[in-house]
């Protein structure tokens, strides 16, 4: 059995339908129900909250996994997961930590994944729930990596992909957030190289470098697929870690190095980077 775990840093802004850009319809979904203090869909059990917000929550979160299942997997009709992933809200970071294993150091939510012989066995969302808005802010964004491991079956994708394609399902105004933070750092000299992000493993230590990372790795899976289209990034990154990222890279995007993609990429203006409305 392996874990993954994924934390979301702090960026608070409204809650609001996200991914306009890449958004797809959304179909009606299941009723939710109510059992032994909890509400549950097929797909989703919400704990630590009334009854009423949980089934707003699961309807938000069953939402997003169509459009999320659909717009990056290619799955108009998602089959529903044997396994449910649990949505545990928290009023204290004392109870976030204690869920996640340690503080949460400004984080609004966390994602814990664990496979085993059979699959996926736990599917587990934390968040942060002192936001009086019905939905939690960072639930749409955790839930990206919920989904993605359902083709990643083997192996997470690298930091910068996983982060990237979870950001582009952020509130409007996360995005246009993270989009300032790269522009910023790009003015000043402090992005990564694209050969050092696409190799970093580890989330970087400083709150700011932190933005600077989620906003930079936002910018190029923007880019990507605003090239050749979701399904032909994700088979870069299958292929990426099959044959490596050279031979991937040529054979999906016609790049002959990463330097040779960073030129392409880093020749537009960083305003149109992350593409924000």
């Amino acid at each position: 059995m392996h874990r993954i775990l994924f934390l979301q840093p702090v960026r608070k802004t409204s809650v609001r339908s996200s991914c306009r850009r890449i958004g797809v319809a959304v179909a009606v979904l299941c009723a939710a129900v109510i059992l032994q203090g909890r509400v549950a869909t097929a797909n989703f059990d919400v704990h630590g909250t009334s009854s009423t917000r949980a089934e707003a929550i699961v309807r938000h979160a069953e939402q997003v996994r169509e459009r999320a299942f659909e717009t990056l997997l290619g799955a108009s009709a998602p089959s529903p997961w044997t396994v449910r992933c649990e949505i545990h809200l928290h009023a204290t970071e004392e109870s976030f930590a204690e869920a996640v294993g340690g503080p949460p150091d400004g984080a609004r939510g966390a994602t814990a994944i664990e496979f085993a012989e059979a699959g996926i066995c736990v599917r587990r969302i934390d968040l942060m729930d002192d936001d009086p808005a019905a939905v939690p802010d960072a639930l749409a964004h955790e839930l990206v990596h919920v989904i993605l491991a359902d083709h990643f079956t083997t192996a997470p994708p690298p930091r910068w992909a996983d982060e990237g394609l979870a950001v582009l399902f952020d509130d409007e105004a996360k995005q246009a957030g993270h989009a300032r933070d790269f522009a910023a750092a790009r003015r000043a000299g402090m992005t990564w190289s694209a050969s050092h992000l696409l190799a970093m493993e580890e989330y970087p230590r400083e709150p700011h470098r932190q933005r600077v990372f989620y906003g930079q790795s936002a910018a190029l899976v923007r880019w990507l697929i605003d090239q050749r289209g979701a399904a032909t990034l994700l088979s870069f990154l299958d292929d990426a870690a099959a044959i490596g990222e050279g031979a991937a890279l040529e054979r999906h995007y016609g790049f002959s190095t990463v330097a040779a993609l960073e030129r392409a990429w880093l020749s537009q203006p960083a305003e149109t980077d992350i593409g924000v409305d």
